[in-house]
């Protein structure tokens, strides 16, 4: 948190981070709906489409809640626990189309394994490990897993040129330099109300409306068949 001492509400710890995000739970609860109408009749790719959808929207409701009860109270370490946990949840949440869709066989089995593998180690570690996991070994599992999605840039961009990605690219900027500005603490813009923390939320939900275009591009393209062969070709686009 910033080095100014947040002001309360009642009920509301941290009125700006759990209102942002309870707001954010609202709208992507509609834009997830949205989405999954979109790729209803998409067979092959709608159970990725719909893990993209329900994660972001719990990502963003056990946030809002996480910042509710004071600080160090009981209900609040278990809430950061639920927490940490939901944001890797998110990050595997949102590879996770691309994955599904823009690969098959091997390629895409491993790459799934890896992105949701990792966010299982990750909650493990930070689930039992919390109190001595330092700040900044968490920042890098985040980014690190984050920008896991450097791989599917550029093998999506190779296949539907720098403009299909985008979003994928602006999102993953969005979220790096929240997480970064909240860990250094480069801008506190009203202390005691909307200070790094804040600001990372903000970060956050753009990100999270960038990825959200990003998978309404292909979110009605079937997932290539399954082939011994590896790697990635254009898939047939689809009309919505």
């Amino acid at each position: 948190m910033g080095s100014e001492r947040l002001y309360h509400l009642p009920g509301f710890y941290e009125p700006f981070s759990s209102f942002s995000h309870w707001l954010g739970a609202v709208v992507f609860l509609f834009l997830g709906w949205a989405l999954l109408v979109r790729a209803r009749n998409n067979r092959g790719g709608f159970r990725y489409v719909a893990a993209f959808a329900v994660a972001v929207v719990l990502m963003m409701v056990i946030s809002g809640l996480f910042h509710m009860p004071p600080r160090g109270s009981p209900l609040h370490r278990v809430a950061e626990r639920f927490d940490h946990a939901a944001i890797f949840v998110m990050i595997a949440g949102s590879f996770t189309p691309a994955l599904g869709i823009l690969f098959s066989g091997r390629s895409r089995a491993r790459g799934l394994t890896i992105i949701w593998g990792a966010a299982l180690v990750g909650i493990t570690i930070k689930t039992l490990f919390f109190d001595r996991v330092p700040e900044w070994l968490g920042l890098s599992m985040y980014l690190g897993m984050g920008w896991f999605g450097a791989v599917i840039v550029f093998v999506a961009a190779r296949g539907h040129g720098l403009n299909f990605v985008k979003p994928l690219l602006l999102g993953g900027l969005a979220y790096s330099i929240g997480a970064v500005n909240e860990y250094f603490q480069y801008f506190n813009i009203v202390p005691g109300v909307i200070q790094a923390h804040e600001l990372h939320h903000v970060t956050v939900l753009i990100g999270a409306f960038a990825h959200w275009v990003w998978v309404w591009q292909f979110a009605t393209w079937e997932p290539r068949a399954d082939r011994a062969s590896e790697g990635y070709e254009e898939p047939s686009p689809q009309t919505a």
